[in-house]
């Protein structure tokens, strides 16, 4: 039998999603293989086929599985591609861009008591504390401070900055095994203080966009705190609904 579902809040078809997913990275079904036919997964789950089927669908917009005409679904494996669906930086036309990163400072820390709170850990819990930059075209765009509980990221603590990437997510699957299944995101308006004055290249005091982010693995756990500071006049909201 499957493992229970993760996080009750979310749909019912994404959390089907999440879980498939979460066996695909655990190499359940190794590129290349058929999974099981949508009805038999339907009946493991106790799940209508039609929401099996839009599951398997999101699976396959995000590359994980490719379904072949008559021959079932397959799977693809490509957590690092379906990953990138939380990182949204575009060009002012749209274009999706993958920025540089650059790790300036990395060390073990105490949660405080708000952070450990959000992350559903006691506070002084250890976390990995990441200073990051991330630039496109010699230009900086977001300063991030990032906060990864221990001992999930304890593979990380002793990496060199520069073998960290551009993205982290994929690090965190191949590394430590924890896939983000799912993020939450807050964003407001801050002043920036000195240090986020200088990274971004703004005045003190200035207003720049705070985005704080809690990323949740496929089982509903908190694995990342994030707070990613951005110049203002470079930030543009799109949204689309139906």
């Amino acid at each position: 039998m499957p493992a229970p579902l993760p996080d009750t809040r979310l749909p019912l078809h994404a959390r089907l999603r999440d879980a498939l997913a979460a066996r695909l990275a655990a190499g359940e079904w190794p590129p290349g293989t058929a999974l099981p036919a949508e009805s038999r997964l339907a009946a493991d789950y106790g799940v209508a086929l039609l929401t099996m089927r839009r599951a398997l669908g999101d699976l396959a917009a995000e590359g994980l599985v490719e379904r072949r005409q008559g021959r079932g679904t397959f799977a693809r494996h490509a957590p690092a591609a379906s990953l990138l669906r939380f990182f949204r930086l575009s060009e002012p036309d749209g274009t999706p861009i993958l920025p540089e990163s650059r790790i300036l400072a990395a060390g073990q820390v105490a949660l405080s008591p708000g952070l450990a709170a959000r992350l559903g850990r006691p506070a002084g819990s250890p976390a990995l504390r990441l200073e990051r930059l991330r630039s496109w075209r010699g230009e900086v765009l977001l300063a991030e401070t990032i906060r990864l509980p221990l001992p999930e990221a304890a593979p990380l603590l002793t990496l060199p900055p520069e073998e960290y990437g551009a993205l982290l997510y994929p690090l965190l699957l191949e590394r430590c095994g924890v896939l983000v299944a799912r993020v939450e995101d807050e964003i407001a308006v801050a002043r920036a203080d000195a240090r986020i004055a200088l990274a971004l290249g703004v005045a003190p005091g200035e207003a720049v966009i705070a985005a704080e982010r809690i990323a949740y693995d496929a089982a509903g756990r908190a694995v990342e705190a994030r707070i990613a500071h951005g110049r203002a006049d470079r930030f543009r909201y799109r949204a689309t609904a139906s």
